[in-house]
């Protein structure tokens, strides 16, 4: 496996100050080389790792996001990432958003998350059923978050119980029910990327999220 470099950063950062298509197309080269091309690999020997997990997950050069950025909508017009992104999912598509692993390698470091991330209304609502309905099995789930060091990040919650589960406000996990996103996420250091310890990171937080997104997938099956 190609490993991250100093390299791959410092062009990260030099596209944070020089986000222009004369400057991207001038180090495009460079960019594959050492920041495409390396986490790109990095996503099939996680996928490898996960082989013999209890969530298999794949992913490769095919599940990652463009650097080109959609500025249709957007005040912001720069015309490309200053990150490298993309995710691991049980399909190895881009098309399974929801219940999956993302991993950004930015000029700092990088992140990496597992989970379901602002699901549309409909399936969120699905989410917050099981919940209700399977409550010892979901709390189990917590515990074991918990228990790894981990648990759900603490973003996008509802100040007040969503429409449909006010009647819940005193549920044990009215708390969770009032999440529009069930993630865990892991920071990754720039030493973890240049020793290759990503890829342990990656998976590791994969495995810890396989019991939260089977729980999430099987929710989300009612809506097929």
């Amino acid at each position: 496996m190609t490993l991250i470099s100093e390299t791959s950063f410092d062009l990260l950062a030099q596209l944070a100050q020089n986000n222009t298509k004369e400057w991207y197309d001038a180090h495009k080269a460079d960019i594959k080389a050492h920041c495409l091309t390396p986490f790109g690999e990095m996503l099939e020997h996680v996928s490898n790792r996960l082989l013999d997990s209890a969530l298999p997950l794949e992913g490769s050069a095919k599940t990652m996001f463009r650097m080109n950025r959609d500025v249709r909508f957007s005040k912001d017009k720069s015309p490309y990432k200053t990150s490298v992104s993309g995710v691991l999912t049980p399909g190895g598509t881009k098309a399974e958003m929801a219940g999956m692993v993302y991993v950004e390698l930015n000029a700092t470091g990088g992140w990496v998350g597992g989970g379901f991330y602002k699901l549309p209304t409909a399936q969120l609502g699905l989410i917050r059923q099981r919940i209700v309905d399977e409550t010892p099995a979901f709390q189990t789930i917590v515990d074991g978050l918990t228990d790894v060091g981990t648990g759900l990040a603490d973003m996008d919650r509802l100040t007040r119980m969503p429409k449909g589960f006010i009647e819940h406000e005193n549920h044990p996990n009215a708390e969770e029910i009032k999440l529009k996103s069930y993630v865990i996420q892991a920071d990754i250091t720039k030493q973890a990327w240049l020793n290759g310890d990503v890829t342990g990171i990656v998976a590791q937080l994969a495995r810890n999220a396989a019991p939260l997104i089977r729980f999430g997938k099987a929710a989300l099956i009612k809506q097929a």
